[in-house]
């Protein structure tokens, strides 16, 4: 097989109102009165098309190679187009595809040529009229690029739509091949006999350059995990054209594919060649999860509590680098997150490919965000882009739930069943959800109430958002806003920005203070505070309230200001490292009683002792030191796996000194193993006052 990319500098030109036909933009180029050139693959707005929204024209000219063109069977293929797209080679009308994300491809074997081949290809990325469609009666189906309060302009009806993601933003690539090809593999996976035996059902779909019905020969061959090679030999049926095939393969003692908390994400590799076809090759893991009637998560009959965060990595998806997705990954990991929820949208393959080499979940949203359009096409071209959705991302061992839609109000009841129905008709194999919906998100502390409202333990057992703004630091500020718009700020540029003003104040209180530094310290150490906050009051009810949340959110995908704990230029903020705290899969969860004392007062605190691994502690220790001194040791512990220790402040004594120095002090709270290895520690603040010197009081 060939493969020719047909990236570079492709010439375009504008169409907003969608007026010329193949036959003007054939006169225009042969007129030369194209407006420019454009790389590609590309998001237009990244190459000069500053807002536009609407219809551009491509148009690439290339050759095929000797050995190419000798090739009998040619596939033109592309990787993605915002939104939709009508393609001609060399005049011909091959067809048109719709939604932003999904792969597809033309047969080409009889429209190529050796030279010259001319390829025109149409892109419409419009805007929504803000008159009764946009943003409640939404027609395109592209989640958060075209509709949410993270993105260029938030939610305002005048520039919610600013910075539009249209263009071809992934390759394009021509196939040429002599032989039958395998298109697609489509692999599932099911475990039995206590998950000592596996079964993989291959199901794969091909193109076979036959004339007529033939049996092939096929080598199937696995590479397993800790590299043993397993080879076996069927025949197969394929029919001229497209065409499909099924085969089993069993497997004894199968590696199985863990998140990174519990064990190794282990992948195999399978090939498949014959003398009649292309060599084909993917990469699976083989797991099963589930969720049972009381929403627990269970990965190969584990029971895992699930930390987990939101992500939109990106506004323009043709920019996400594998350099940029690994070093995102690799921050999630480091946090302690188990699973990401890839919100509200569908990303490119790469990052889900990194997510299957580095055991982290995915809890997979479909491209809506909020309402839409009631008719039933809507629902017929939405059940369409779901299904494409999942067999394309099929394989990745990684995604563990699908969820038809973010916040869908009503709409759950009217158009939700129908994609649920659809995801289920591609995979049952994993979680599927109808949709995350208001009733799990909770944002107290930010939209209503207080951080400490989540002693409640809202919105559980599942809560898949929460959480509150925080800013970037100065220097990032500084990169996006101008300095006299700043400190004092302009409030509009920061509200383009997505900052929210009266949240901010009137419900975090968060005192801007003297200096621009002075307010990002005050910002991120109250979105530090209600992220720990809720995780602390969520993990002590573990299994019971609570099953797992999801902050909301990782990354900033433009440059902003939101609920992100790493802002556009990847540096962290105070709540990352919170997060990072309050996911430790063993993490002391602190209650404080009282935070002022006098010398010589017993310290007043409560702790769980939470341990999301799967193995016990025996023989433990727990000691409480005061700054630089032991004050109290509890003896003999004993930390189940999977379990929680809980300790009353009246069960154990931890005395200030008499002699203790005024001031500020660090309680520090650590589990000691028996060889005395600190196992994990968390600490908090306390405040020594001097007594007045009259006051008469018990020592």
């Amino acid at each position: 097989m060939n493969k020719i990319n047909l990236a570079g500098k492709w010439q375009y030109i504008t169409d907003q109102a969608g007026a010329f036909s193949i036959e003007d933009i054939e006169k225009k180029l042969s007129s030369g009165l194209f407006t420019g050139q454009m790389e590609i693959p590309s998001n237009w707005e990244l190459q000069g098309l500053t807002n536009y929204n609407g219809v551009v024209w491509f148009i690439t000219t290339f050759d095929l190679n000797s050995e190419a063109a000798s090739d009998s069977h040619k596939l033109l293929r592309f990787g993605g187009v915002d939104y939709s797209c009508s393609v001609w080679l060399n005049g011909i009308h091959l067809g048109g595809h719709t939604g932003y994300f999904g792969s597809f491809e033309f047969d080409v074997t009889f429209t190529l040529k050796k030279e010259n081949n001319v390829l025109v290809v149409r892109v419409d990325s419009p805007y929504e009229s803000t008159e009764g469609v946009w943003p409640l009666n939404k027609v395109l189906i592209k989640g958060i690029f075209n509709h949410h309060d993270c993105r260029p302009g938030s939610w305002d009806k005048k520039h919610g739509q600013d910075r539009c993601t249209g263009g071809i933003w992934n390759d394009v690539e021509i196939y040429t091949f002599s032989r039958s090809i395998i298109r697609h593999l489509k692999i599932e996976t099911r475990l039995f006999e206590n998950n000592s035996k596996a079964r993989l059902l291959l199901t794969g779909t091909c193109y076979s350059v036959a004339k007529s019905v033939e049996k092939y020969n096929l080598l199937f061959q696995l590479e397993t995990p800790s590299g043993d090679i397993i080879k076996q030999n069927a025949v197969v049926v394929i029919t001229p054209g497209e065409g499909s095939f099924r085969y089993t393969i069993e497997i004894d003692k199968p590696e199985l594919w863990w998140c990174h908390d519990t064990g190794t994400p282990s992948l195999y590799r399978i090939t498949i060649s014959g003398t009649e076809t292309e060599e084909f090759t993917a990469v699976f893991g083989i797991r099963e999860v589930n969720l049972d009637k009381d929403s627990v998560f269970r990965i190969n009959g584990k029971r895992l509590y699930l930390k987990g965060t939101n992500i939109i990595p990106e506004q323009f998806l043709s920019s996400l680098t594998p350099g940029r997705i690994s070093g995102m990954v690799d921050m999630m990991v480091k946090a302690n997150i188990n699973i990401v929820r890839v919100h509200a949208h569908v990303n490119r393959k790469e990052f889900y490919e990194e997510c299957d080499r580095r055991g982290l979940m995915v809890w997979q949203d479909f491209a809506l965000q909020w309402t839409y359009d009631d008719s039933t096409d809507f629902v017929s071209e939405a059940v369409t882009q779901i299904k494409e959705m999942v067999r394309q991302n099929i394989n990745h061992p990684s995604i563990a739930f699908w969820c038809c839609h973010n916040e869908p109000g009503n709409q759950i009841y009217k158009l939700d069943p129908f994609l649920y129905d659809a995801v289920l008709s591609e995979d049952n194999s994993r979680i599927v959800r109808l949709a995350s919906n208001y009733e799990e998100h909770p944002y107290d502390g930010w939209y209503w109430g207080t951080a400490e409202h989540y002693i409640s333990v809202p919105m559980g057992p599942l809560v898949t958002e929460f959480g509150a703004q925080a800013l970037p630091d100065a220097d990032s500020l500084r990169k996006f806003i101008p300095e006299d718009q700043l400190f004092p700020p302009d409030w509009n540029f920061w509200k383009y920005h997505d900052f929210q003003y009266e949240q901010t104040f009137q419900i975090a209180k968060i005192k801007p203070g003297g200096s621009i530094e002075e307010f990002v310290s005050n910002s991120q150490a109250y979105q530090a505070y209600v992220i720990k906050t809720a995780i602390d009051f969520y993990r002590r009810e573990k299994y019971g309230k609570s099953t797992g949340v999801f902050q909301f959110m990782f990354i900033d995908c433009w440059e902003s200001i939101t609920w992100s704990v790493v802002d556009y230029f990847g540096k962290p903020k105070a709540g990352y490292y919170a997060l990072q705290h309050a996911f430790q899969p063993l993490y002391i969860s602190i209650r404080i009683r009282r935070d002022t004392y006098l010398p010589g007062r017993n310290l007043m605190f409560d702790f769980w002792v939470i341990n999301d691994y799967h193995s016990s502690y025996a023989g433990c220790r727990i000691e409480i030191r005061l700054s630089d001194n032991k004050i109290s040791e509890i003896d003999g512990v004993e930390i189940p796996g999977d379990g929680i220790n809980y300790y009353h402040w009246e069960h154990f004594t931890a005395g200030i000194p008499q002699d203790i120095a005024f001031g500020e002090h660090t309680v520090y709270v650590r589990l000691i193993a028996a060889e005395g290895k600190v196992l994990t520690e968390s600490d908090f603040n306390i405040a020594v006052e001097e007594p007045p010197h009259n006051l008469l009081y018990l020592s």
